[in-house]
Protein backbone atom coordinates (compact mmCIF):
# COMPACT_ATOMS: atom_id res chain seq x y z
CA UNK A 1 0.00 0.00 0.00
CA UNK A 2 1.53 3.27 -0.99
CA UNK A 3 1.62 5.89 1.43
CA UNK A 4 1.71 9.91 0.68
CA UNK A 5 4.57 11.35 1.56
CA UNK A 6 4.68 13.89 4.89
CA UNK A 7 6.13 17.05 5.41
CA UNK A 8 7.54 15.59 8.73
CA UNK A 9 8.37 12.13 7.71
CA UNK A 10 9.64 12.47 4.52
CA UNK A 11 10.78 16.19 3.65
CA UNK A 12 11.86 18.09 6.68
CA UNK A 13 13.15 15.38 8.39
CA UNK A 14 14.73 13.66 10.19
CA UNK A 15 16.15 15.26 13.21
CA UNK A 16 19.46 13.22 13.31
CA UNK A 17 23.28 12.73 13.83
CA UNK A 18 25.28 11.28 11.31
CA UNK A 19 27.10 11.57 7.48
CA UNK A 20 23.82 10.75 5.91
CA UNK A 21 20.16 10.34 6.33
CA UNK A 22 19.28 7.50 3.88
CA UNK A 23 22.97 5.63 5.32
CA UNK A 24 22.84 6.60 9.04
CA UNK A 25 19.31 7.82 9.68
CA UNK A 26 17.67 4.74 8.04
CA UNK A 27 20.20 2.60 9.57
CA UNK A 28 19.02 3.76 13.13
CA UNK A 29 15.37 2.99 11.84
CA UNK A 30 15.78 -0.73 10.77
CA UNK A 31 17.64 -1.61 13.71
CA UNK A 32 15.19 -0.50 15.85
CA UNK A 33 12.52 -2.76 14.00
CA UNK A 34 15.41 -5.29 14.36
CA UNK A 35 15.23 -5.09 18.29
CA UNK A 36 11.37 -5.03 18.12
CA UNK A 37 11.23 -7.78 16.48
CA UNK A 38 13.70 -9.77 19.08
CA UNK A 39 11.44 -8.67 22.04
CA UNK A 40 12.96 -5.54 22.38
CA UNK A 41 15.66 -6.18 23.96
CA UNK A 42 19.45 -6.41 22.07
CA UNK A 43 19.97 -9.27 19.95
CA UNK A 44 22.30 -11.69 20.71
CA UNK A 45 24.05 -12.12 17.27
CA UNK A 46 23.68 -10.13 14.09
CA UNK A 47 24.98 -10.58 10.34
CA UNK A 48 24.50 -7.94 7.66
CA UNK A 49 25.22 -8.29 4.45
CA UNK A 50 25.70 -5.92 1.31
CA UNK A 51 25.63 -6.83 -2.22
CA UNK A 52 28.63 -6.25 -3.68
CA UNK A 53 26.66 -4.23 -7.03
CA UNK A 54 24.72 -2.23 -4.50
CA UNK A 55 25.68 1.74 -3.19
CA UNK A 56 26.26 0.38 0.15
CA UNK A 57 29.16 -2.31 -0.29
CA UNK A 58 31.67 0.76 -0.70
CA UNK A 59 30.00 2.94 1.30
CA UNK A 60 28.39 1.67 4.49
CA UNK A 61 30.92 2.16 6.62
CA UNK A 62 32.21 5.52 5.85
CA UNK A 63 28.45 7.03 5.45
CA UNK A 64 27.62 5.32 9.18
CA UNK A 65 25.35 2.56 7.91
CA UNK A 66 27.10 0.53 10.73
CA UNK A 67 27.39 2.83 13.82
CA UNK A 68 23.16 3.17 12.94
CA UNK A 69 22.49 -0.33 12.51
CA UNK A 70 23.87 -0.67 16.07
CA UNK A 71 22.54 2.30 17.88
CA UNK A 72 19.02 0.84 16.32
CA UNK A 73 19.96 -2.00 18.03
CA UNK A 74 20.65 -0.22 21.17
CA UNK A 75 17.06 1.28 21.27
CA UNK A 76 18.73 4.74 20.41
CA UNK A 77 16.44 7.77 18.16
CA UNK A 78 18.06 9.22 15.19
CA UNK A 79 19.19 12.51 16.82
CA UNK A 80 21.24 10.46 20.09
CA UNK A 81 24.45 11.81 20.76
CA UNK A 82 25.77 8.47 21.65
CA UNK A 83 25.68 7.13 17.87
CA UNK A 84 29.24 7.85 17.41
CA UNK A 85 29.97 5.63 20.08
CA UNK A 86 27.88 2.78 18.83
CA UNK A 87 30.57 0.11 18.55
CA UNK A 88 31.55 0.80 22.34
CA UNK A 89 28.12 0.73 23.79
CA UNK A 90 27.67 -2.68 21.50
CA UNK A 91 30.48 -4.27 23.15
CA UNK A 92 29.19 -3.17 26.83
CA UNK A 93 26.15 -5.04 25.75
CA UNK A 94 27.61 -8.21 24.94
CA UNK A 95 26.20 -8.15 21.40
CA UNK A 96 28.30 -9.90 18.31
CA UNK A 97 27.85 -8.07 15.03
CA UNK A 98 29.62 -8.62 11.59
CA UNK A 99 29.14 -6.96 8.18
CA UNK A 100 30.03 -8.70 5.36
CA UNK A 101 30.14 -7.59 1.77
CA UNK A 102 28.91 -10.19 -0.89
CA UNK A 103 27.23 -11.31 -3.91
CA UNK A 104 23.72 -11.42 -3.36
CA UNK A 105 22.06 -10.70 -6.81
CA UNK A 106 20.02 -8.28 -7.94
CA UNK A 107 18.11 -5.52 -5.73
CA UNK A 108 17.68 -2.27 -4.23
CA UNK A 109 20.77 -0.39 -4.32
CA UNK A 110 20.46 0.69 -0.73
CA UNK A 111 19.67 -3.09 0.72
CA UNK A 112 20.04 -4.74 4.07
CA UNK A 113 20.31 -8.50 4.58
CA UNK A 114 19.77 -9.19 7.61
CA UNK A 115 20.24 -12.43 9.85
CA UNK A 116 20.07 -12.46 13.91
CA UNK A 117 19.32 -14.33 16.64
CA UNK A 118 17.63 -13.02 19.57
CA UNK A 119 18.14 -13.56 23.18
CA UNK A 120 16.15 -16.41 23.29
CA UNK A 121 17.49 -18.32 20.53
CA UNK A 122 15.12 -17.89 17.75
CA UNK A 123 16.61 -16.96 13.86
CA UNK A 124 15.12 -14.58 11.86
CA UNK A 125 15.67 -13.21 8.40
CA UNK A 126 14.79 -9.81 7.08
CA UNK A 127 15.94 -7.90 3.84
CA UNK A 128 15.44 -3.48 4.17
CA UNK A 129 15.98 -1.04 2.34
CA UNK A 130 16.60 2.72 2.36
CA UNK A 131 14.24 4.33 0.27
CA UNK A 132 16.11 8.17 0.64
CA UNK A 133 16.10 10.65 3.31
CA UNK A 134 15.93 8.55 6.15
CA UNK A 135 12.62 6.40 4.63
CA UNK A 136 13.04 2.65 4.99
CA UNK A 137 11.35 -0.70 4.09
CA UNK A 138 10.99 -4.15 4.97
CA UNK A 139 10.52 -5.70 1.84
CA UNK A 140 11.01 -9.45 2.99
CA UNK A 141 10.74 -11.64 6.35
CA UNK A 142 11.68 -14.51 6.66
CA UNK A 143 11.08 -15.35 3.29
CA UNK A 144 8.13 -14.11 2.65
CA UNK A 145 7.31 -10.69 0.92
CA UNK A 146 6.31 -7.92 3.48
CA UNK A 147 5.82 -4.07 2.88
CA UNK A 148 6.53 -2.64 6.30
CA UNK A 149 6.98 1.12 6.38
CA UNK A 150 7.39 1.75 10.40
CA UNK A 151 4.30 3.95 10.47
CA UNK A 152 1.97 1.53 11.53
CA UNK A 153 1.26 -0.83 14.83
CA UNK A 154 2.19 -4.08 12.78
CA UNK A 155 1.70 -8.12 14.16
CA UNK A 156 3.60 -10.60 12.31
CA UNK A 157 2.13 -15.03 12.26
CA UNK A 158 3.90 -17.29 10.82
CA UNK A 159 1.59 -20.57 10.87
CA UNK A 160 0.97 -23.29 9.07
CA UNK A 161 -0.75 -22.83 5.58
CA UNK A 162 -3.19 -25.38 6.64
CA UNK A 163 -4.43 -23.69 9.83
CA UNK A 164 -4.26 -20.16 7.77
CA UNK A 165 -8.27 -20.42 8.00
CA UNK A 166 -8.86 -21.23 11.47
CA UNK A 167 -5.98 -18.47 13.09
CA UNK A 168 -7.15 -16.01 11.07
CA UNK A 169 -10.84 -16.33 11.89
CA UNK A 170 -9.63 -16.20 15.56
CA UNK A 171 -7.68 -13.17 15.10
CA UNK A 172 -10.80 -11.36 13.03
CA UNK A 173 -12.79 -11.88 15.89
CA UNK A 174 -10.70 -9.46 18.43
CA UNK A 175 -9.52 -6.75 15.68
CA UNK A 176 -11.94 -3.68 15.71
CA UNK A 177 -12.41 -1.60 12.70
CA UNK A 178 -8.92 0.05 10.41
CA UNK A 179 -7.11 -3.00 10.44
CA UNK A 180 -5.33 -4.73 7.43
CA UNK A 181 -4.62 -8.00 6.95
CA UNK A 182 -2.23 -9.68 4.59
CA UNK A 183 -1.27 -13.23 3.77
CA UNK A 184 1.67 -14.93 2.23
CA UNK A 185 2.11 -18.44 1.54
CA UNK A 186 5.01 -20.19 0.93
CA UNK A 187 6.77 -23.78 1.47
CA UNK A 188 3.30 -24.57 3.51
CA UNK A 189 3.38 -22.00 5.51
CA UNK A 190 1.44 -19.05 5.59
CA UNK A 191 2.73 -15.29 7.07
CA UNK A 192 -0.17 -13.17 8.69
CA UNK A 193 0.54 -9.76 8.71
CA UNK A 194 -1.60 -7.46 10.70
CA UNK A 195 -1.58 -3.63 10.12
CA UNK A 196 -2.90 -0.70 12.34
CA UNK A 197 -3.14 2.74 12.97
CA UNK A 198 -3.65 1.85 16.76
CA UNK A 199 -2.12 -0.79 19.21
CA UNK A 200 -3.21 -4.31 17.86
CA UNK A 201 -4.92 -7.03 20.78
CA UNK A 202 -5.23 -10.53 19.95
CA UNK A 203 -7.37 -13.04 21.27
CA UNK A 204 -6.42 -16.30 21.97
CA UNK A 205 -3.70 -15.45 23.53
CA UNK A 206 -1.64 -18.12 22.73
CA UNK A 207 -1.34 -17.05 18.91
CA UNK A 208 2.47 -16.28 18.87
CA UNK A 209 3.02 -12.75 17.23
CA UNK A 210 5.92 -11.01 16.59
CA UNK A 211 4.79 -7.20 17.30
CA UNK A 212 6.18 -3.76 16.08
CA UNK A 213 4.81 -0.06 16.92
CA UNK A 214 5.51 3.05 14.49
CA UNK A 215 9.02 4.31 14.65
CA UNK A 216 7.62 7.56 12.05
CA UNK A 217 6.91 11.05 13.32
CA UNK A 218 3.72 10.77 11.41
CA UNK A 219 1.80 7.29 11.60
CA UNK A 220 0.81 5.89 8.13
CA UNK A 221 -2.57 5.52 6.36
CA UNK A 222 -4.88 2.69 6.87
CA UNK A 223 -6.85 4.59 4.06
CA UNK A 224 -4.18 7.02 2.23
CA UNK A 225 -6.15 10.08 1.83
CA UNK A 226 -4.67 13.56 1.09
CA UNK A 227 -6.30 16.62 -0.51
CA UNK A 228 -3.85 16.91 -3.45
CA UNK A 229 -0.29 15.54 -4.48
CA UNK A 230 0.37 17.20 -7.53
CA UNK A 231 0.43 21.49 -8.72
CA UNK A 232 -2.39 20.67 -11.35
CA UNK A 233 -4.28 19.82 -8.29
CA UNK A 234 -2.78 22.13 -6.08
CA UNK A 235 -4.09 24.90 -8.16
CA UNK A 236 -7.59 23.29 -9.16
CA UNK A 237 -7.81 23.84 -5.24
CA UNK A 238 -6.75 26.77 -5.10
CA UNK A 239 -8.39 28.53 -7.68
CA UNK A 240 -11.89 28.09 -5.50
CA UNK A 241 -10.52 30.53 -3.43
CA UNK A 242 -10.58 32.78 -6.16
CA UNK A 243 -7.74 35.07 -7.05
CA UNK A 244 -4.44 33.57 -6.24
CA UNK A 245 -5.59 31.22 -3.77
CA UNK A 246 -4.01 30.34 -0.06
CA UNK A 247 -0.19 30.96 -0.35
CA UNK A 248 1.84 27.95 -0.35
CA UNK A 249 2.46 27.69 3.43
CA UNK A 250 -1.24 27.73 4.07
CA UNK A 251 -1.61 24.40 1.58
CA UNK A 252 1.08 22.57 2.79
CA UNK A 253 -0.90 22.91 6.40
CA UNK A 254 -3.79 21.65 4.91
CA UNK A 255 -2.03 18.80 3.23
CA UNK A 256 0.01 17.74 6.36
CA UNK A 257 -3.42 18.06 8.46
CA UNK A 258 -4.39 15.31 6.68
CA UNK A 259 -1.94 13.39 6.25
CA UNK A 260 -0.87 13.21 9.21
CA UNK A 261 -4.37 13.85 11.84
CA UNK A 262 -2.90 16.18 13.36
CA UNK A 263 -4.27 20.02 13.74
CA UNK A 264 -3.52 23.29 11.75
CA UNK A 265 -2.01 24.25 14.75
CA UNK A 266 -0.23 21.44 16.00
CA UNK A 267 1.35 21.43 11.91
CA UNK A 268 2.97 24.71 12.18
CA UNK A 269 3.56 24.18 16.15
CA UNK A 270 5.79 21.02 15.01
CA UNK A 271 7.37 22.98 12.03
CA UNK A 272 8.22 25.73 14.10
CA UNK A 273 9.91 23.33 16.85
CA UNK A 274 11.93 21.92 13.77
CA UNK A 275 13.02 25.92 13.21
CA UNK A 276 13.91 26.32 16.82
CA UNK A 277 15.80 22.82 16.72
CA UNK A 278 18.26 24.52 13.29
CA UNK A 279 18.41 27.89 15.11
CA UNK A 280 20.03 26.17 18.30
CA UNK A 281 22.51 24.07 16.27
CA UNK A 282 22.90 26.90 13.97
CA UNK A 283 24.28 29.23 16.75
CA UNK A 284 26.12 26.81 18.55
CA UNK A 285 29.87 26.45 18.80
CA UNK A 286 31.20 23.71 16.27
CA UNK A 287 33.46 22.96 19.05
CA UNK A 288 30.84 21.54 20.79
CA UNK A 289 30.37 19.13 17.87
CA UNK A 290 34.12 18.56 17.21
CA UNK A 291 34.44 16.30 20.23
CA UNK A 292 31.82 13.60 18.64
CA UNK A 293 32.93 14.22 15.24
CA UNK A 294 36.82 12.42 16.44
CA UNK A 295 35.33 9.63 17.93
CA UNK A 296 34.62 8.38 14.18
CA UNK A 297 37.88 10.10 12.15
CA UNK A 298 38.37 10.11 8.76
CA UNK A 299 37.05 13.58 8.17
CA UNK A 300 38.37 15.00 5.11
CA UNK A 301 37.32 18.91 5.11
CA UNK A 302 37.78 20.71 8.61
CA UNK A 303 35.08 22.86 9.61
CA UNK A 304 34.65 26.18 6.97
CA UNK A 305 31.83 28.22 7.96
CA UNK A 306 34.22 30.59 10.27
CA UNK A 307 36.37 31.35 6.89
CA UNK A 308 33.73 33.77 5.55
CA UNK A 309 33.69 35.94 8.43
CA UNK A 310 37.70 35.58 9.05
CA UNK A 311 38.71 36.17 5.44
CA UNK A 312 35.51 38.76 4.27
CA UNK A 313 38.63 41.64 3.56
CA UNK A 314 38.86 42.39 1.02
CA UNK A 315 35.47 42.69 0.69
CA UNK A 316 34.05 39.45 -1.01
CA UNK A 317 31.67 39.70 -3.96
CA UNK A 318 28.45 39.79 -3.94
CA UNK A 319 27.82 42.21 -0.36
CA UNK A 320 27.20 40.63 2.64
CA UNK A 321 23.97 38.61 2.13
CA UNK A 322 26.14 36.75 -0.56
CA UNK A 323 28.84 35.78 2.25
CA UNK A 324 26.04 34.69 4.71
CA UNK A 325 24.06 32.35 2.52
CA UNK A 326 27.38 30.59 2.14
CA UNK A 327 28.44 30.84 5.86
CA UNK A 328 25.27 29.27 6.93
CA UNK A 329 24.82 26.63 4.50
CA UNK A 330 28.21 25.58 5.11
CA UNK A 331 27.79 25.86 8.59
CA UNK A 332 25.03 23.14 8.92
CA UNK A 333 27.14 21.26 6.74
CA UNK A 334 29.80 21.28 9.32
CA UNK A 335 27.42 20.61 11.92
CA UNK A 336 26.67 17.30 9.91
CA UNK A 337 29.87 16.44 9.24
CA UNK A 338 31.12 17.02 12.89
CA UNK A 339 28.53 14.68 14.12
CA UNK A 340 25.87 17.59 15.54
CA UNK A 341 22.55 17.37 16.12
CA UNK A 342 20.90 18.92 12.85
CA UNK A 343 17.29 18.52 10.38
CA UNK A 344 17.93 16.34 6.99
CA UNK A 345 16.10 18.51 4.65
CA UNK A 346 15.30 16.44 2.76
CA UNK A 347 18.65 14.76 3.17
CA UNK A 348 22.17 14.87 5.24
CA UNK A 349 23.72 15.54 2.25
CA UNK A 350 21.63 18.40 0.92
CA UNK A 351 21.08 19.60 4.55
CA UNK A 352 22.91 23.18 3.73
CA UNK A 353 20.75 24.37 1.02
CA UNK A 354 17.43 25.04 1.89
CA UNK A 355 18.19 25.33 5.55
CA UNK A 356 20.81 27.59 4.85
CA UNK A 357 19.49 30.09 2.72
CA UNK A 358 16.32 30.36 4.82
CA UNK A 359 18.28 31.54 7.72
CA UNK A 360 20.48 33.85 6.02
CA UNK A 361 17.20 35.43 4.56
CA UNK A 362 15.81 35.98 7.99
CA UNK A 363 18.75 37.54 9.25
CA UNK A 364 19.05 39.59 6.47
CA UNK A 365 15.33 40.78 5.98
CA UNK A 366 14.67 40.10 9.85
CA UNK A 367 12.49 37.50 10.37
CA UNK A 368 11.12 35.34 13.14
CA UNK A 369 10.53 32.01 13.42
CA UNK A 370 6.88 31.80 12.68
CA UNK A 371 7.96 33.52 9.57
CA UNK A 372 10.78 30.99 8.71
CA UNK A 373 8.09 28.03 9.71
CA UNK A 374 5.97 29.31 6.81
CA UNK A 375 8.65 29.13 4.61
CA UNK A 376 10.07 26.03 5.55
CA UNK A 377 6.52 24.35 4.91
CA UNK A 378 6.30 25.83 1.22
CA UNK A 379 9.48 24.12 0.94
CA UNK A 380 8.24 20.91 2.39
CA UNK A 381 4.90 20.71 0.29
CA UNK A 382 7.52 21.00 -3.09
CA UNK A 383 9.41 18.15 -1.43
CA UNK A 384 6.13 16.19 -0.84
CA UNK A 385 5.45 16.30 -4.61
CA UNK A 386 9.58 15.04 -5.63
CA UNK A 387 9.05 12.52 -3.11
CA UNK A 388 5.81 10.96 -4.58
CA UNK A 389 6.90 11.08 -8.18
CA UNK A 390 10.51 10.45 -7.78
CA UNK A 391 12.68 9.91 -4.56
CA UNK A 392 15.45 11.68 -2.43
CA UNK A 393 17.91 8.99 -3.19
CA UNK A 394 21.12 9.85 -4.66
CA UNK A 395 21.77 6.27 -4.72
CA UNK A 396 19.01 5.53 -6.90
CA UNK A 397 19.00 9.38 -9.09
CA UNK A 398 22.19 10.61 -8.33
CA UNK A 399 22.50 13.92 -6.22
CA UNK A 400 19.59 15.66 -8.65
CA UNK A 401 17.21 14.25 -5.90
CA UNK A 402 19.39 15.57 -2.88
CA UNK A 403 20.80 19.05 -3.54
CA UNK A 404 19.00 19.60 -6.65
CA UNK A 405 15.48 18.46 -4.75
CA UNK A 406 16.55 20.65 -1.47
CA UNK A 407 17.47 23.49 -4.21
CA UNK A 408 13.90 23.05 -6.33
CA UNK A 409 12.67 23.11 -2.20
CA UNK A 410 14.70 26.52 -1.54
CA UNK A 411 13.29 27.82 -4.44
CA UNK A 412 9.65 27.93 -3.27
CA UNK A 413 10.79 28.56 0.28
CA UNK A 414 12.35 31.78 -1.05
CA UNK A 415 8.97 32.51 -3.05
CA UNK A 416 6.79 32.60 0.27
CA UNK A 417 9.74 35.44 2.31
CA UNK A 418 8.88 37.12 -0.73
CA UNK A 419 5.35 37.10 -0.43
CA UNK A 420 5.03 35.22 -4.03
CA UNK A 421 1.89 33.22 -4.41
CA UNK A 422 1.91 29.22 -4.71
CA UNK A 423 1.77 29.79 -8.81
CA UNK A 424 5.36 31.55 -8.30
CA UNK A 425 6.37 28.94 -6.00
CA UNK A 426 6.54 25.99 -8.76
CA UNK A 427 7.55 28.58 -11.53
CA UNK A 428 10.72 28.87 -9.34
CA UNK A 429 11.06 25.45 -8.39
CA UNK A 430 10.66 24.26 -11.59
CA UNK A 431 13.26 26.60 -13.18
CA UNK A 432 15.43 25.50 -10.01
CA UNK A 433 15.20 21.84 -11.00
CA UNK A 434 15.62 22.45 -14.97
CA UNK A 435 19.17 23.33 -13.74
CA UNK A 436 20.63 20.44 -12.40
CA UNK A 437 19.65 17.64 -14.28
CA UNK A 438 22.34 14.91 -14.54
CA UNK A 439 23.82 15.93 -10.82
CA UNK A 440 25.83 13.32 -10.00
CA UNK A 441 26.75 11.92 -6.76
CA UNK A 442 30.56 10.92 -6.73
CA UNK A 443 31.68 11.23 -3.02
CA UNK A 444 35.30 11.83 -2.62
CA UNK A 445 36.80 9.02 -0.06
CA UNK A 446 33.11 7.77 0.11
CA UNK A 447 32.49 11.08 2.43
CA UNK A 448 29.26 13.08 2.51
CA UNK A 449 31.91 16.13 2.27
CA UNK A 450 33.68 16.80 -1.03
CA UNK A 451 31.71 17.60 -3.63
CA UNK A 452 28.78 18.01 -1.52
CA UNK A 453 29.38 21.08 0.09
CA UNK A 454 30.08 22.76 -3.34
CA UNK A 455 26.54 21.64 -4.25
CA UNK A 456 24.59 22.42 -1.22
CA UNK A 457 25.83 26.35 -2.23
CA UNK A 458 26.00 25.72 -5.28
CA UNK A 459 22.10 24.92 -5.30
CA UNK A 460 21.33 27.59 -2.77
CA UNK A 461 21.96 30.46 -5.62
CA UNK A 462 20.41 28.41 -8.23
CA UNK A 463 17.18 28.80 -5.81
CA UNK A 464 17.61 32.50 -5.19
CA UNK A 465 17.78 33.14 -8.63
CA UNK A 466 14.79 30.52 -9.57
CA UNK A 467 12.56 32.47 -7.21
CA UNK A 468 13.62 36.14 -8.51
CA UNK A 469 13.26 35.31 -12.04
CA UNK A 470 10.13 33.44 -10.93
CA UNK A 471 8.61 36.99 -8.94
CA UNK A 472 9.86 38.81 -11.87
CA UNK A 473 7.63 36.91 -14.25
CA UNK A 474 10.14 34.44 -15.99
CA UNK A 475 8.00 31.77 -18.20
CA UNK A 476 9.51 28.46 -16.71
CA UNK A 477 8.07 26.67 -19.79
CA UNK A 478 7.55 22.98 -18.30
CA UNK A 479 5.33 22.72 -15.56
CA UNK A 480 6.79 21.55 -11.85
CA UNK A 481 5.11 18.37 -12.21
CA UNK A 482 6.44 17.43 -15.83
CA UNK A 483 9.51 18.82 -14.64
CA UNK A 484 9.69 16.00 -11.73
CA UNK A 485 8.85 13.45 -14.28
CA UNK A 486 11.50 14.17 -16.22
CA UNK A 487 14.06 14.59 -13.70
CA UNK A 488 13.48 11.50 -12.36
CA UNK A 489 13.72 9.78 -15.87
CA UNK A 490 17.27 11.58 -15.96
CA UNK A 491 18.23 10.32 -12.63
CA UNK A 492 17.35 6.46 -13.32
CA UNK A 493 19.60 6.78 -16.32
CA UNK A 494 22.55 8.11 -14.70
CA UNK A 495 25.54 4.94 -14.78
CA UNK A 496 25.73 3.09 -11.31
CA UNK A 497 28.79 4.31 -11.02
CA UNK A 498 27.60 8.04 -10.60
CA UNK A 499 24.87 7.33 -8.06
CA UNK A 500 26.99 7.05 -5.02
CA UNK A 501 28.76 4.21 -4.93
CA UNK A 502 31.99 5.34 -5.12
CA UNK A 503 32.58 4.11 -8.10
CA UNK A 504 33.15 7.22 -10.43
CA UNK A 505 33.60 10.96 -11.12
CA UNK A 506 35.38 12.35 -8.49
CA UNK A 507 35.40 9.50 -6.40
CA UNK A 508 37.78 7.92 -8.95
CA UNK A 509 40.26 10.47 -8.79
CA UNK A 510 43.80 9.78 -7.80
CA UNK A 511 43.43 11.82 -5.20
CA UNK A 512 40.18 10.56 -4.03
CA UNK A 513 41.64 7.50 -3.85
CA UNK A 514 44.40 8.19 -1.82
CA UNK A 515 42.16 9.70 0.78
CA UNK A 516 40.30 6.76 0.86
CA UNK A 517 43.72 4.27 1.56
CA UNK A 518 44.64 6.76 4.22
CA UNK A 519 42.67 5.22 6.66
CA UNK A 520 38.90 5.79 6.26
CA UNK A 521 37.76 2.98 6.67
CA UNK A 522 36.15 2.08 10.01
CA UNK A 523 38.81 -0.39 12.20
CA UNK A 524 36.16 -2.19 13.64
CA UNK A 525 34.34 -4.57 11.40
CA UNK A 526 32.60 -7.32 13.37
CA UNK A 527 32.73 -8.38 16.76
CA UNK A 528 32.17 -11.85 17.30
CA UNK A 529 32.91 -14.79 19.67
CA UNK A 530 36.19 -16.03 19.83
CA UNK A 531 36.76 -12.50 17.57
CA UNK A 532 36.23 -9.60 19.87
CA UNK A 533 38.59 -6.52 17.45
Amino acid sequence: MKQYPSIFNDVIGPVMVGQSSSHTAASVRIGNVIRQLAGNDTVKKVKFTFDTQGSLATTYDHQGSDIGLLSGLLGFETHDARIPDAFGYAGEADMEYSFEVKDVGPGHPNAYYVDFVSRDGGQTTLTAVSSGGGMIEIIDYMGFPVSIDGGFYEALIICDSSQRAAVAENIRETLTRGHILSFSDKDGRTLINIKSEEEISLAPTDIKAKRLRPIMPVKSQIFPQVPFVTCEEIEKHAKKSGDNGPPLWELAVMYESQRSGLSAEAVTDKMTEIVKILGESLSAPLDKFNKLNKKIGGRILQNQSHLIDKNSEPKLLGGGFTANVIKHVTKFMDIKTSMGVFVAAPTAGSCGCLSGTVFALAEELGLDDADIARAMLSAGLIGVIIAYHSTFAAEVCGCQAECGAGSGMCAAACVEIMKGTARQSFSAASMALQNIFGMVCDPVGNKVEVPCLGKNVLCAFNAIAGANMAMAGFDEVIPLDETIVAMDSVGRAIPRELRCTGLGGLSATKTSLKILASGNRRPVQSRLAGNQE
